[in-house]
């Protein structure tokens, strides 16, 4: 019986191990020195939903980056599991003892906390000491019978790593370029690869300054992370990830020098090709060029079964919700509908959804804002669309059936999900409105009547003034001058939004000043603006008056977004690029 009730406890801890979520803080295994970086990752093992992440502080260390957010699947006895990995970069401030501090999450409604690991810090001198017992010398001398291009070859390489090979169309796949060196190496990068075929997002980029050490054939090299990037395939096919180059000087000693080998990356920095050997005493340079291989991705198209008639090729996993900007309207009186989808997935391919608008409701095309989080693998965050619209007469509607279909390619399954219907409320004018705006409309009119008579009266003035004065001249001189006009040549948007684009070429903050002035000056130029008048509120009514009401709220849009990066201190997510030609479209179809 005491056997019998052992066993029934053993497989039962068993069962409720194997259903257990597995929560684990990763780091190094070997000392790591100061001042170079090394990962710390937190991995989160058979998760149903993970509702939140808190990440711990690091005492001791300085943050680099991070957190980036992966997703993945594990392979164990009970199958294919999902899996999350959140991985920061730190740096050793001094050398001790630490404990790196667990994280918490919250996952299927309940807090829990991976466990404090410790980790060991040495001085640069001490590590090195460490590596040159490991590797039995340092790499740095070049002995009298050695051949330096194998030593290169053997000791300082690229790699590119790819977390899929395979994919759906939208699917992303992750490309990591590191350089790995155990010399002492000055690297220049002279040619990007080429991501056709694919819509690119970048994580880590060579300002990043992502460094680590890893172990290859029992050898520690320098690791350097040149360029870390989401690639979202745009259709099916094979493409190609093309190779980077880097065009690399690596100096050697020839007689025995205890130095550890650092290493420099820039990009399109060398001025003149140097000779590819020098010498200058003990020290011999030799020069190179590395390259990644080519990585082929076999992009799949979505399932031909089952696929929705309203599919448009959305991938990922994503929620949905409708509300109006504006609840209050009154007829002829413009208003938003504002739809946002949540979730993960390949933002920026994501089309509109159908409005199904009533007969007495006119709708326009969507103006489109992202929040997104590049960080995460895929990207996470929202894509709003704000559809404005008019309806010509009172009463209540609804708007139904805001759906959107995507592809889940956890799932392999296309869903379909549904906003909640939006009631509509529209009001009648009051009394009297369309009175008061047609009154309105004709003081304005006679106001500008009786400016350009002033102007035309003034005009005729100066006219006669200027013939008098030739006159003058004509008969005081033999010689006729002849008095030119010159008009008045406005410049073109391209012209007007080229400080813009010289500061977005620059990654400079003043991006969002430049191109505020440069539409408004267009304005002031196109739509006689001037003095108070340069505000929205004269702008929207101008418009209106000219093109017609929401012909130009994108333009409106822009605006708003360059006045919100002025006068706020937030650091900004959006497409500085897309916000750049948004504007310029805008200011196109105002002539």
């Amino acid at each position: 019986m005491y056997r019998l009730t052992a066993i029934i406890a053993i497989v039962l801890s068993a069962l409720v191990a194997s259903g257990q979520v597995v929560f684990k803080t990763i780091v190094p295994q070997q000392p790591v020195a100061v001042g170079e970086s090394f990962p710390v990752q937190y991995v989160l093992e058979d998760i149903d939903k993970n509702d939140g992440f808190t990440a711990p502080s690091f005492p001791g260390f300085r943050l680099v980056s991070g957190p980036y957010f992966y997703d993945g699947k594990v392979y164990s006895l009970d199958g294919l599991k999902p899996l999350k990995n959140i991985l920061f970069t730190l740096v050793a401030i001094k050398p001790g003892k630490f404990t790196i501090p667990g994280a918490t999450a919250r996952v299927n409604g309940r807090i829990i906390k991976s466990d404090d690991v410790q980790i060991e810090v040495v001085s640069r001198t001490e590590a090195f000491e460490k590596m040159q017992k490991t590797d039995n010398g340092s790499e740095y001398f070049l002995r009298p019978e050695e051949d330096p291009y194998v030593k290169m070859r053997e000791n300082l390489f690229m790699k590119v790593l790819v977390n899929k090979r395979s994919c759906y169309v939208g699917e992303p796949v992750v490309a990591t370029f590191k350089l790995y060196s155990r010399l002492q190496s000055k690297s220049d990068i002279v040619k990007n690869p080429g991501f056709y075929g694919f819509s690119v997002q970048d994580i880590i980029s060579l300002a990043d300054r992502v460094a680590g050490t890893e172990t290859m054939n029992g050898k520690l090299f320098d690791v350097h992370t040149v360029r870390t990037v989401q690639l979202y395939p745009l259709q099916a096919g094979t493409f190609v990830i093309d190779p980077m180059e880097l065009e690399n000087r690596v100096e050697f000693s020839r007689s025995v020098v205890n130095k550890r080998p650092e290493q420099e990356i820039k990009e399109g920095v060398r001025q003149e090709r140097e000779p590819s050997t020098s010498e200058n005493g003990d020290m011999v340079t030799y020069e190179n060029t590395l390259s990644t291989e080519k990585i082929a991705i076999n992009v799949k198209p979505h399932p031909t079964k089952n696929k929705p008639v309203d599919f448009t090729g959305a991938t990922g996993n994503f929620l949905i919700r409708a509300a109006l900007e504006k609840d209050d309207l009154l007829e002829n009186e413009e208003g938003d509908l504002v739809v946002t989808l949540e979730g993960k997935g390949n933002f920026p391919q994501l089309s509109a959804p159908v409005i199904n608008w009533p007969a007495e409701i006119e709708g326009f095309d969507a103006i489109i804002r992202d929040t997104i989080n590049k960080a995460y693998v895929p990207l996470s965050g929202s894509r709003s669309f704000r559809f404005p619209f008019v309806a010509n007469k009172a009463g209540s509607y609804q708007i139904r059936d805001i759906a959107f279909t995507f592809f889940d390619p956890d799932s392999n399954r296309y869903k379909t999900i549904i906003a909640p219907a939006v009631d509509i409320k529209i009001d009648p004018r009051p009394s009297g409105y369309v009175q008061e705006q047609e009154e309105e409309i004709q003081a304005k009119e006679q106001t500008a009547a009786v400016w350009w008579r002033l102007v035309a009266v003034v005009f005729f003035g100066l006219t006669i003034l200027a013939a008098t004065i030739v006159w003058i001249r004509r008969r005081r001189r033999r010689a006729a001058i002849p008095l030119m006009k010159a008009e008045t040549a406005f410049p073109g948007i391209d012209e007007l939004l080229n400080p813009a684009q010289k500061a977005l070429a620059g990654n400079d903050r003043s991006f969002y000043s430049l191109l505020q002035k440069g539409i408004w000056d267009h304005l002031k130029n196109t739509l006689s603006l001037s003095g108070s008048k340069m505000n929205k509120v004269d702008l929207r009514l101008a418009l209106a008056a000219k093109y017609g009401v929401g012909k130009n709220d994108d333009l409106l849009e822009v605006l708003s977004e360059c006045e919100s990066a002025i006068f706020t201190s937030a650091e900004r997510t959006d497409d500085r690029q897309a916000l750049l030609e948004r504007g310029k479209a805008a200011l196109g179809r105002i002539v």
